[in-house]
């Protein structure tokens, strides 16, 4: 016991130390049950996804056992102002999961693994008819996180756990703007397509706590902050360039490929959960979730070289704030084999309404789930879904071609997550 109480001070101690300055953006989507389930799912974690959701819960986990995954998401976002109503591509979303634990057989100890996509983000409005395609026309941050973890049973319903997480993928930020060819007799404007992509990764780690009794739980997880950066291709694509001749040869001298540096930054979270079961086939379970995006005063891409002459260092101010979110789930066993959830969740957004552009136009959400899960003795079928509210956000400066237009932004996303578990 007094070993226990030693480890436990010692892990208060860590987590208290961030505390103040703890993060993450937007719901979990990982497997079908945590989704159906609004992302309320950090005191439970009983299955292999608990590697994220919560690293200490996977010593509940015995055997061997493996959870597969796969996420479809569909967004519709639109901008309406006095220019029109424009509507982003409906691009569908397709982020994995997998997720592998290991409890020996009699050992306190237990591993995990999990390779999973914690950020997964795509916005595509139209090259040629959005009006606020200069301030931002794509932006993309879509990783994986490759998270190995280890996991302690302290006896008494107590464990801890916690790993590395690598987190790599790609950062894109497209944008128009126009360039000057001189020819004789005078200039020609041209309107030019940019596009920078970057491969980004860096390392971060994660700590978690659990408490299991037979009636009730608690949870809570600190992940540490993830800096991604990296380096890629600028490239350059003119458009409804005048019909002139020797125009196309100066255009292909202009508007030569380059380089593009990036970061952006995956901020400090400390999520924590608890849940009671009335009777035993009936389990609930609240969930916050503080997310420190406070950090995020500032993005940079720097081009080189600087083609359209607006860098070759571009800052844009974030001045992002801290969010605390809510979620709310409840699973109950219908027979020995079925499961049914649902759930409600809070997500607010970072974004506050001076710093609203193309690029991250959405508001607050509310988030409304359900699933249901069928299990065999050793394998089991997951099935969630999650459909995401935003509130609408009005929006100045977004136009540079009429820039005393004001619009408003409206959005609305669909996901659907499918897992399958097996337990060896």
């Amino acid at each position: 016991m007094g070993n226990r109480r030693v480890v436990l001070l010692c892990f208060a101690g860590l987590l208290g130390a961030d505390l103040a300055s703890a993060a993450g953006f937007g719901l979990f989507q990982h497997g079908g049950r945590g989704m159906g389930q609004a992302g309320a799912f950090t005191a439970r974690a009983s299955e292999p996804s608990a590697v994220t959701y919560n690293p200490a819960a996977i010593t509940r986990l015995e055997g061997f056992q493996l959870q597969a995954g796969l996420d479809f998401s569909n967004a519709e976002d639109t901008y309406e102002s006095s220019t029109g109503r424009f509507s982003a591509a409906h691009v569908i979303q397709f982020p994995p999961s997998v997720y592998l634990t290991w409890k020996p057989e009699g050992r306190a100890f237990a591993l995990g693994l999990g390779l999973d996509s914690p950020f997964w983000y795509r916005i595509d409005w139209e090259a040629r008819l959005f009006p606020g395609r200069y301030l931002r026309r794509i932006t993309e941050l879509e990783v994986f996180e490759l998270h190995p973890v280890l996991a302690y049973d302290l006896g008494g319903g107590w464990s801890v756990g916690g790993g590395a997480r690598y987190v790599f993928g790609s950062l894109e930020q497209a944008d128009n703007g126009f360039v000057q060819v001189f020819r004789p007799g005078g200039s020609v404007t041209v309107e030019v397509e940019r596009d920078a992509k970057a491969d980004v990764d860096d390392i971060g780690w994660d700590a978690a706590l659990h408490y299991a009794a037979p009636a009730w739980g608690w949870g809570v997880v600190y992940r540490s902050p993830v800096r991604l950066k990296g380096s890629g291709e600028a490239s350059y694509t003119s458009r409804d360039a005048p019909d002139l001749p020797g125009l196309d040869e100066q255009l292909d001298e202009r508007l030569r490929d380059g380089r593009a540096s990036q970061a952006f930054e995956l901020p400090r979270e400390l999520r924590t959960g608890i849940w009671f079961a009335p009777y035993p086939e009936l389990r609930l379970e609240l969930d916050a979730d503080y997310e420190a995006w406070s950090s995020l005063e500032e993005t940079a891409i720097t081009y080189n070289p600087d083609t359209f002459g607006d860098g070759p260092t571009i800052l844009t101010r974030r001045d992002w704030k801290d969010t605390t979110s809510l979620r709310l789930g409840l699973e109950g066993d219908l027979t020995d084999t079925v499961m049914m959830y649902g759930g409600v969740a809070y997500e607010p957004s970072p974004v506050p309404s001076s710093t609203v552009e193309p690029g991250f136009p959405r508001g607050d959400a509310m988030v409304y789930a359900a699933g249901m899960s069928y299990s065999f003795p050793q394998i089991s079928f997951d099935l969630g879904y999650s459909f995401h509210e935003y509130n609408s956000r009005g929006a100045e400066g977004q136009e540079l071609l009429n820039p005393a237009a004001g619009g408003r932004y409206t959005a609305s996303e669909q996901v659907w997550g499918f897992a399958v578990r097996w337990r060896y």
